[in-house]
């Protein structure tokens, strides 16, 4: 058998409209590929870096292709936390350290973040270790967080330093620059809450350290040192505003504390030990409760808590909070809080940046992350231009080629579209067919001549397709 190469006989669609109402449909839906090829492979995928979990990007095509545009939060990846890993809030204010995963919502122990507000989120314990030998007061407050939806719990801790030596450069996360109250070259830079807060926690630890100082020297030196506490604080986060634990005073409970001497004894108490008849205690009692609650409302703040009970967001909160005075004992004299008189009298001060009671808040506060998302974005021309090309190419002739399929068939049902016209050979009709056509066309030639060479091919013609 010969190997060959044919080629299918093509005839006309029998209609002269259908050929016009044929390439202008193959116009229209030829447009039609080029533009949703054009939004299908004229876009790549890239990697952005967005500042909220819910960005999108809206592309012209989910409208006018009437395709959904993508749903917040679809496009972008969470924050995958684990413990010791540092965070801030959109405040900015302090940064905290992830201590203890309660609870993980990724794998065993880890924290997927996905933008959500931290609502769920309070400070419930103070530390406080002042030590009037370097003049320096180390703080700490513990963070619990328990969303309302139980996804996770995590327990996190904020620590800084306040100190009177210049050379002991501790401010808070969102401060730069000197910022001891007292130095008069002090000029502290940053956001105004931040800068705010961090005079105000000075003057409070420095108010704890001016009382120690003067009682060790009342006591020619046999008193404490350095003075360390735990205090535990109420759970009454964001999401209980309007309880009664954000409209009373705060109130905290000391756990334990301890009290180092001059010789290095050590003292140790616990919520038993402390009797205010003591005039250790007495002393400096009110000077850490300052440093406690002007702590728990800063950090607060960090967090978005602006209850009504916060000094720092309520002006009338400090008067049932801050002690003003330090009332006089059998050792010391009485004498004026410097932050109590900040409060009552702050044209006496020289504010940073010229900030003022209340701070103002702007909700609930969120982890400050950059999120990685998967936006579209346009190719460069020629790789656009060849992908919507070759998509465009693939897509119309399928289309095509199934069109002609499904038209032939159409026409082919009708007997008329298989007749033979001018000098085609037809292969439906039966070899009697044949022959009488073929003599009629003879003998309408008027030559038996022709007549006989017609039906000798013919003859030689039927042998070799197989007809008859």
């Amino acid at each position: 058998m010969a190997i060959t190469v044919d080629y299918p006989l093509t005839r006309p669609f029998p209609s002269r409209w259908f050929a016009i109402v044929t390439y202008s449909m193959a116009f229209v839906l030829l447009t039609l590929f080029v533009v949703v090829n054009t939004a299908l492979a004229g876009y790549e995928t890239i990697t952005v870096f967005a500042d909220s979990f819910n960005a999108t990007r809206p592309l012209w095509f989910h409208k006018f292709l009437m395709t959904q545009a993508p749903k917040p939060g679809t496009l972008c990846d969470a924050k995958l936390f684990n413990v010791g890993d540092t965070l801030s809030t959109n405040y900015s204010i302090f940064q905290w350290q992830l201590e203890y995963i309660h609870r993980a919502n990724a794998g065993s122990s880890g924290i997927a973040y996905k933008g959500t507000p931290l609502d769920g989120c309070d400070v419930t314990f103070i530390y406080v270790d002042a030590d009037i030998r370097s003049w320096n007061v180390d703080v700490t407050g513990v963070m619990t967080c328990k969303p309302p939806d139980g996804s996770y719990e995590i327990t996190a801790r904020s620590s800084y330093s306040i100190s009177a030596l210049s050379g002991n450069y501790h401010p808070i996360m969102g401060v730069t620059g000197t910022s001891n109250p007292r130095a008069a070259s002090s000029t502290p830079r940053g956001d105004g809450r931040a800068v705010l807060i961090n005079f105000m926690t000075q003057l409070a630890g420095l108010d704890l350290a001016d009382r120690m100082q003067l009682r060790l020297r009342a006591q020619e030196l046999t008193s404490p040192v350095r003075v360390s506490l735990a205090a535990q604080l109420p759970w009454c986060p964001q999401t209980m505003t309007g309880d009664t634990c954000s409209l009373i005073p705060p109130t905290f409970t000391i756990l334990e504390a301890d009290a180092v001497f001059s010789n290095t004894t050590l003292v140790q108490l616990g919520p038993a030990d402390l009797d205010f008849s003591n005039p250790l205690i007495n002393e400096l009692y009110p000077p850490v409760a300052n440093l406690i609650q002007i702590l728990y409302a800063s950090w607060r703040v960090d967090l978005g808590i602006a209850s009504r009970n916060n000094l720092l967001t309520n002006e009338n909160a400090w008067q049932s909070t801050i002690n003003t005075t330090f009332a006089g004992t059998s050792t010391l004299q009485g004498a004026t809080s410097e932050l109590g008189h900040l409060f009552s009298t702050p044209g006496d001060f020289q504010l940073p940046n010229g900030s003022t009671v209340p701070l103002s808040t702007s909700g609930t506060a969120e982890v400050r992350v950059v999120y990685p998302c998967k936006f579209q974005q346009p190719k460069k021309l020629a790789s656009a231009v060849i992908a919507v090309i070759s998509a465009t190419a693939a897509m119309f002739s399928a289309a095509w080629g199934v069109f002609i399929i499904i038209a032939s068939a159409i026409v082919k049902r009708d007997h008329k579209a298989n007749e033979c016209s001018h000098t085609c050979v037809c292969m439906d009709l039966s070899f009697g067919e044949l022959v009488e056509l073929t003599m009629t066309l003879a003998y309408s030639l008027s030559d038996t001549m022709w007549a006989r060479i017609i039906i000798t091919n013919l003859v030689q013609f039927s042998v070799m397709t197989g007809i008859g």
